[in-house]
Order: structure tokens, then C-alpha cells, then sequence
């Protein structure tokens, strides 16, 4: 969860959007955006995860990859 987190903090970041106009405009709290980004929050939905690839114009399957490579290359 934590590489997922620090995926879609850099997409955020690369975008230069904040965490409040993010979580405005996927309807989510600031605070559970907070705690995704950070791989602390433990029931994170695909739904969730959807909206907020679909917001960010990613695919959803090439975030998963990325983020599984990233804990796979953090895990050695």
C-alpha cells in the first residue's frame, strides 16, 4: 500500500495539484487522502483508487504495475 501511496503522491505532485483541491474534486476527505498517500490507510477501495486514477488520467492497471515494481525493487 505504501508504493501505491507514493504513486499517486507524485502524480499529484507532478500535476501540481493540492491534496485540498484533490480530494474536492474526487469527493474524498483530505484526510484519507493524506493517509493514502502515506500507505496508512488500511480500507482503500478500488473505487476509490478508480476515481482517482480516472482524476489523474492514468490507467488504473499501470499504476498497480508500477506501484508492485516499486515495492518489489524496495523489497530486495
Amino acid at each position: 500500500m505504501r508504493c501505491l501511496g507514493q504513486e499517486l503522491f507524485s502524480l499529484r505532485k507532478s500535476q501540481k495539484k493540492s491534496m485540498k483541491s484533490v480530494a474536492k474534486d474526487t469527493k474524498m476527505s483530505p484526510s484519507i487522502l493524506c493517509k493514502v498517500e502515506k500507505g496508512l490507510y488500511e480500507n482503500f477501495y478500488v473505487t476509490r483508487l478508480l476515481r482517482l486514477c480516472k482524476y489523474y488520467k492514468v490507467d488504473m492497471v499501470e499504476m498497480l504495475v508500477r506501484a508492485e515494481d516499486k515495492d518489489r525493487n524496495n523489497s530486495i
